[in-house]
């Protein structure tokens, strides 16, 4: 296993660039899921595409992201991690570049959907990679890094847009984005080698080979046989092998887990300016709560990842969910009278669900990474990130319902802090373990 193969402390210069790169590419991969939302103005004035068209945009790059997850980020589990992550950035890249030369909304949604499926597929596949080439002493750590990437390329594409719009255009924004991606696809193709873990499980009759090749490349030292192969090394990289009967109940937890905190997280991130706007806020600074949220939840993702180096993650997360309760139902109190005297306020609160909520959703990816061995372990996280986006795609449709019905935003917030607290009840049944 990578703890028998990988020096448990050491990190050497090849590594840290392996790293770099994957946290790299969470980024970009974060400023291309939101620069649909920074451009959809300027594309809907100058192709007339309504507002319905627009939501079917928005949906097909979030069904490309989940079936990404679910089905390609399988592929990485049989044929390599270090070929998907590339073939997903220049498949992603090269849709996003080609939005330069669009003229319909159709020509739109189906581009979004490609990108959409190299998005998915990074995000369950570049956590492992990464994970597999960090030291166990700070793999934790690492992972929540890499993770943070994406809000935090989303805050600085934000930025990027915001400057970049009125100079160069929505079409030359995607050209650039596109050309920036397929080509950071090319250099990690050129840069990253393949996987330890995936050599060591799928390719074990050549693996003493090329593992030691491997490890002369990132400068360990190289080994002189194999450890012992695990039973279950030639196991199929299935969605059946992650629902065995000693698999399913932990599967089903974690798919729960997931679930709920997509759900909760995607909740704020979309009604929050529109729940305070209702309660008495301004508009503007409403905006500014949900900016202050995405620092809330990079500072979330790095610091527990960075906890757990001292205390069990599982426990770390157990605690920022139930906390994360009880500040949703603070701010669903706060709202329910109140205006721009108590802003204050409500921008701390923002910030805290933001650490404890977004946080603990972000090193969710080392739970699940935790718990399903090397040969099916992106597999098990692809089907964990793919079906909890079901709770991103559902919290705001049901809670633009229960606003539709009369319910008030202050009980909207209040009924989605439990489902927070249920992504903490279901993360404390989960048997997590170290990633080897």
């Amino acid at each position: 296993m990578s703890s028998e193969i990988l020096n448990a402390r050491k990190i050497t210069p090849i590594q840290y660039c392996i790293l770099i790169l994957c946290f790299y590419s969470m980024m970009l991969n974060g400023f291309d899921i939101l620069i649909i939302s920074f451009t959809a103005p300027a594309i809907s004035q100058e192709l007339s595409v309504s507002s319905q068209q627009l939501g079917l945009v928005f949906s097909a790059a979030l069904l490309g992201m989940a079936m990404g997850a679910m089905l390609m980020a399988s592929i990485a589990d049989i044929y390599g991690r270090r070929l998907v992550v590339s073939g997903a950035l220049i498949a992603s890249g090269l849709s996003t570049l080609a939005v330069f030369w669009i003229e319909s909304a159709t020509q739109l949604m189906t581009l979004r959907f490609i990108a959409g499926l190299g998005l998915g597929t990074m995000v369950a596949v570049i956590p492992g990679l990464g994970g597999e080439y960090s030291p166990m002493e700070n793999r934790s750590f690492i992972l929540s890094i890499l993770v943070a990437g994406v809000s935090i390329g989303s805050v600085l594409g934000g930025l990027i847009s915001a400057w970049a719009l009125p100079l160069f255009g929505w079409r030359n924004l995607y050209l650039y984005a596109g050309i920036m991606i397929t080509l950071t696809g090319v250099v990690f193709l050129l840069v990253v080698p393949e996987s330890i873990q995936y050599t060591l499980t799928r390719r074990r009759g050549i693996a003493l080979d090329k593992i030691n090749r491997t490890l002369r490349y990132i400068g360990q030292n190289p080994i002189s046989e194999l450890p012992a192969e695990s039973a279950q090394s030639g196991e199929p990289a299935t969605v059946k092998s992650l629902l065995t009967p000693r698999r399913r109940s932990n599967t089903l937890l974690a798919w729960s887990c997931f679930f709920m905190a997509f759900a909760s997280m995607y909740f704020m991130t979309s009604w929050l300016p529109k729940l305070l706007v209702e309660s008495g806020i301004s508009a503007a600074l409403a905006i500014q709560a949900v900016v202050i949220l995405n620092f809330g939840a990079i500072t979330g993702t790095i610091g527990i990842g960075l906890l757990s180096r001292w205390w069990p993650l599982k426990k770390l997360l157990i605690v920022a969910f139930a906390l994360a309760t009880l500040l949703m139902l603070a701010l669903s109190l706060t709202i329910r009278s109140t205006d721009d005297t108590m802003i204050l306020w409500i921008w701390l609160l923002s910030f805290v669900v933001g650490i404890c909520l977004n946080g603990g959703f972000g090193n969710l990816y080392t739970i699940a990474l935790t718990i399903y061995p090397a040969q099916i372990r992106i597999t098990g996280l692809g089907w964990c990130i793919g079906l909890g986006r079901g709770g991103a795609i559902i919290s705001p449709a049901l809670a633009g319902i229960l606003l539709g019905v009369g319910v008030s935003s202050a009980n909207v917030l209040a009924f989605f802090a439990i489902i927070a607290a249920l992504a903490a009840v279901f993360t404390s049944r989960v048997k997590a373990q170290e990633m080897v």
